[in-house]
């Protein structure tokens, strides 16, 4: 996926630049300084398939009216630096930017902004083995015939701990995506878990990592060889999800 990333602090760009290519889907982010570069992009500009910018006067919708008079509708995602004039939040919302992202943020944060904006989802279903998969849009997780009804919440949950895997997903990330902010304990936290790893059984998906938060690994199902033997089969399925190289929006 191709993205244009204008951003004047270097350091900035270049360290959400490697956050974003330690997840699953590698990015390819062109990192501009200023906004004469985009400018000067002229065909080429059809080829990104998201724009984060961070622009000098953010109210000022000339930028995002040059990117879409040259046909490119991909999601805008604008970066503000410390907003003195609310106010200026409202200016924003009627402009019809995608997102907007305020400083100072956590690579993580970024991170679930463009998953949100870009259909980098697999169509909201997981396929993790032969026979197994998770179907975010309708809650459900399926093996062969049986059919598992999930929550809410925790469809929620499990499609960021399979968006973001194999990497960990903390105790603020769940708050912010599964919870959207709400004031919760950590006890909620874990109850969600232990309720989501119940329903899953015999799969066991979910790792706790202590300190940190949760992952999904490599499953592992014990069940019967056949009606007249005991012996137990253990077996591993590889999370096998395929993304989209396209970026669309994702309603979530």
């Amino acid at each position: 996926m191709k993205v244009l990333f204008l951003e004047p602090d270097r350091a900035l760009a270049d360290d959400i630049d490697i956050f974003m290519n330690k997840l699953r889907l590698k990015m390819n982010m062109k990192k501009i300084q200023s906004e004469e570069e985009i400018m000067h992009e002229g065909p080429s500009l059809l080829d990104y398939s998201l724009f984060i910018l961070n622009l000098k006067n953010p109210t000022d919708p000339s930028i995002m009216k040059f990117i879409r008079q040259r046909g490119n509708d991909a999601p805008i995602l604008l970066i503000l630096d410390k907003v003195a004039n609310p106010r200026m939040l409202q200016t924003l919302y009627y402009l019809s930017y995608d997102d907007v992202i305020i400083k100072d943020f956590s690579p993580d944060e970024i991170a679930f902004r463009i998953y949100k904006l870009c259909h980098i989802w697999n169509d909201d279903t997981f396929c993790l083995a032969k026979d197994v998969c998770f179907d975010f849009k309708n809650a459900l997780f399926i093996y062969k015939e049986d059919k598992i009804f999930l929550g809410r919440k925790e469809a929620l949950f499990l499609k960021y701990l399979l968006a973001k895997s194999p990497h960990i997903v903390s105790s603020d990330e769940i708050v912010c995506y599964v919870y959207h902010n709400e004031v919760i304990s950590q006890e909620r936290i874990r109850s969600l878990v232990r309720q989501l790893r119940a329903k899953l059984l015999p799969f066991h998906l979910i790792e706790t990592v202590k300190g940190e938060g949760y992952r999904i690994v490599n499953t592992k199902i014990e069940e019967e060889m056949d009606s007249t033997s005991s012996a137990i089969i253990k077996f591993c399925l590889p999370l096998l999800p395929v993304f989209a190289d396209s970026c669309l929006y994702a309603a979530l």
